[in-house]
């Protein structure tokens, strides 16, 4: 069974810190399992408060959904009822901010990285770049 350890998730988290740090920008680091539960949070110290809520609300939504956050903007506008019965039966509520990418290891999905605290586009490629990490622990 294929499954992302707690050292990966850091490894991840670690690798999202980083490419914010290369683009100067300060946020929070979530990583969760498939099922959306964190293995890994990390918010930087002057990081908005809110910042670690809204990066794992995007993590659960990619690793639920196994796709992007932001790819849930479609079904929230066209099928609005699919996303109020998939928010019911997921336990939370998902997002559709970009910056949560799922994780795939041997094409299973084995989790996902949601980053806050840029710009929707800064905190995907933070995420994208974490997410590419994962290939290489």
């Amino acid at each position: 069974m294929v499954m992302l350890t707690y050292g990966k998730a850091l490894a991840v988290l670690e690798a999202a810190r980083a490419a914010a740090a290369e683009e100067s920008l300060t946020g929070a680091f979530a990583v969760v399992d498939a099922a959306g539960n964190d293995l890994a949070v990390g918010r930087e110290a002057t990081a908005a408060w809110f910042t670690g809520a809204v990066a794992r609300a995007k993590a659960r939504t990619a690793a639920r959904f196994g796709r992007p956050s932001v790819e849930l903007a479609h079904l929230a506008e066209h099928f609005s009822d699919v996303l109020a019965i998939a928010t019911d039966e997921a336990g939370f509520r998902p997002v559709t901010l970009d910056g949560g990418v799922p994780l795939f290891r041997d094409g299973v999905l084995i989790g996902a990285i949601g980053v806050s605290g840029g710009a929707p586009e800064a905190d995907r490629r933070c995420a994208d770049r974490a997410a590419a990490a994962l290939a290489r622990v």
